[in-house]
């Protein structure tokens, strides 16, 4: 395509140099470009490694189901959401009389392994667009792993009202309690990370 442009520009500024030259004369015709451009080639590559969720993956798929999960699709998992369910039913056993199933909820929310984003918004939070209904997608500032651990083990679906409060918190696991150091923080000029240290 960057082929093409250069070649339609330089076709374009050879017909306005030959029209200045000839006095205006239209004798030499109009400049016709051939509007189809070239395919790509094909680009292939080697999906190694799959975390868009990264304490999703960590604290529920088992590290031998890692190698499987890293090759297929995110929404084609066979593991991942299996293993979501089973470990939070386990932690936090669905309750018929609250009306709760983490579980069930919880894949919901966390499954497939990708952004989900909602260009139509304009505020953004990690899992917003699953449980907000805002644009989604991941802020680099956004301690997402602090946000996941409240989601699974922390009380975090009952205040956003998606799940009733069970009690069945697990404040030693529901937060990371690691705070970002100030060289990490984003910058306010493109490409807007911090500087590599």
């Amino acid at each position: 395509m960057q082929k093409q442009i250069k070649t339609i520009t330089s076709v374009a500024a050879l017909g306005i140099g030959l029209a200045a030259c000839s006095g205006g004369n239209p004798s030499y015709g109009p400049i016709h470009i051939n509007p189809t451009p070239t395919p790509p080639a094909v680009v292939s590559y080697t999906q190694i490694e799959r975390l868009s969720r990264p304490a999703i993956k960590e604290v529920f798929e088992r590290f031998v189901d890692h190698q499987t999960s890293n090759a297929v699709e995110p929404y084609n998992d066979p593991t991942l959401k299996s293993s979501i369910v089973a470990v939070e039913d386990t932690l936090r056993p669905p309750n018929a009389a609250l009306g709760s199933d983490y579980g069930k909820l919880i894949a919901a929310v966390v499954y497939p392994d990708e952004y989900a984003v909602d260009l139509s918004q304009t505020s953004q939070s990690f899992l917003g667009y699953e449980v907000a209904k805002n644009f989604g997608g991941r802020n680099p500032n956004e301690d997402v792993v602090a946000v996941e651990l409240g989601v699974l083990f922390g009380n975090t679906l009952g205040k956003l009202g998606l799940q009733p409060e069970d009690g069945e918190e697990n404040n030693c696991l529901s937060a990371e309690n690691v705070a970002q150091l100030p060289s990490q923080a984003t910058t306010g000029t493109f490409p807007y990370l911090a500087k590599p240290h």
